[in-house]
């Protein structure tokens, strides 16, 4: 039996404000430039890591939604954020892009991700996203009221003085993806990226 080590070396945030109208609704994320939304790591650092794995065909390896990679999302409690969450469609033998169309020095990597606007970070309170292929996405208010709690009055206009930063709260996003081994696989390391983008819808 091959074993073999797997990880996701980089997941890379890129931070987005959308500045855009839609007829007949008023879009609050580009009312002003003052309204921003933040990304991070709850723990700096870490990486998804499935450790050393044992090469068997079929055989999947899952990284558990308690052990997923978090991140908040900081922004204004009662805006829409669309968060779209692109992968690798496979692990490469030492991060080599020319591993990209070899069967046995690819490793295939299966994108799971939820997230949690209850205003915790607690996966008993994660929504799963919808993927379709390498790619994940949700839209979603920054801090989810309850489903019975009525509208809240309309947003504070942008005056002189405002600061939105008084309205924010943060969602929690988890990434907890699996990856599947095809009984070919050539020992050593594999590596992918994860790419995560966030806007205010």
């Amino acid at each position: 039996m091959k074993r073999f080590n797997t990880y996701i070396l980089l997941l890379l945030m890129t931070f987005l404000n959308n500045k855009y109208l839609i007829s007949q609704e008023i879009d609050f994320g580009s009312y002003s430039s003052q309204y921003s939304v933040i990304l991070s790591e709850v723990n700096p650092g870490s990486a998804l890591d499935f450790g050393i794995i044992i090469d068997q065909a079929g055989e999947t390896t899952a990284i558990d939604i308690q052990d997923s990679k978090v991140f908040s999302i900081e922004g204004v409690e009662y805006l829409d954020v669309f968060v779209e969450i692109i992968a690798d469609s496979h692990l490469l033998l030492d991060d080599d892009p020319n591993n990209q169309n070899d069967p046995t020095r690819r490793l295939p990597l299966n994108l799971r991700a939820a997230y949690a606007n209850l205003g915790q970070d607690n996966t008993d309170h994660a929504i799963n996203f919808l993927v379709v292929g390498s790619t994940a996405n949700a839209l979603f208010p920054i801090r989810n009221k309850g489903g019975n709690t009525p509208p809240g009055p309309p947003p504070t206009p942008v005056f002189e003085g405002y600061n939105p930063s008084l309205y924010n709260d943060t969602a929690y996003l988890y990434i907890y993806p699996t990856v599947t081994t095809t009984g070919n696989l050539v020992s050593g390391s594999y590596m992918g990226t994860i790419n995560i983008s966030v806007s205010y819808d």
